[in-house]
């Protein structure tokens, strides 16, 4: 059996799905907050000549001269990022394969793709903030005790995590869900990345599958329409 038919056997046996996901996901739907490309010289291209400003992740955090200037950045990451965006394929295959299974998503990424494609926003922990609300570091809201709750709920049940692009050396997501894992005894994880992104301990090597690749590719072949 392939890895690609195991993870859908387990994702359709599963009772709950967590998912978690980073900057990957976001790169896959076309959105790179890290990348001086097409996309971003033309919605920043002013910002790009007037600032130097290379990337998404550079204007957030760039020491702007007047706070008209960073409200005129904040304005523009929303219109470009948030109100105009329509959902992706990713998303929708994302969403086909949770499916009505109850899910709770932990997510550095900050554009709310994932509540705008219809994923309840009482289930969605951003970790590190919004365009809409300011990016911080490590912001702490009550949705740790909703994700805890969640957990002891299916702890006894089959979960599935779900890991979309997350870096192999990500302390804030990745290392506490792998630990998750291993403490869940019924817990199946599936990591998606590009081949040398993909990282899972030994620890839970017997109950992971890993998947290489692009993760839009991937998530299409695991949907189940």
């Amino acid at each position: 059996m392939t890895n690609i038919n195991k993870a859908k056997e387990a994702l359709a046996s599963a009772d709950a799905i967590i998912v978690g996901a980073s900057n990957g996901l976001s790169i896959a739907e076309g959105y790179n907050i890290f990348a001086d490309n097409e996309m971003f010289r033309s919605q920043f291209g002013d910002f790009r000549e007037k600032y130097g400003i290379r990337s998404v992740l550079q204007g957030c955090f760039f020491d702007y001269p007047t706070e008209e200037e960073r409200q005129r950045w904040n304005d523009r990451i929303v219109k470009y990022w948030i109100t105009d965006y329509k959902t992706t394929d990713v998303m929708k295959n994302l969403r086909r394969i949770v499916g009505d299974k109850p899910c709770f998503i932990v997510t550095t990424n900050a554009d709310t793709h994932l509540e705008l494609s219809g994923f309840d926003p009482v289930n969605v922990w951003e970790l590190e903030g919004t365009f809409t609300t300011g990016i911080t570091d490590h912001i702490r809201t009550d949705k740790q005790q909703q994700f805890n709750d969640f957990i002891a709920r299916y702890a006894d049940k089959r979960v599935v995590i779900l890991e979309l692009g997350i870096g192999s050396r990500n302390t804030l997501i990745k290392q506490p869900l792998m630990k998750l894992a291993a403490q869940l005894p019924r817990c199946t994880y599936i990591t998606l990345n590009l081949p040398h992104e993909l990282h899972i301990t030994g620890e839970i090597s017997d109950k992971s599958i890993a998947i290489p690749g692009d993760i839009a590719t991937t998530l299409q072949e695991l949907s189940p329409l």
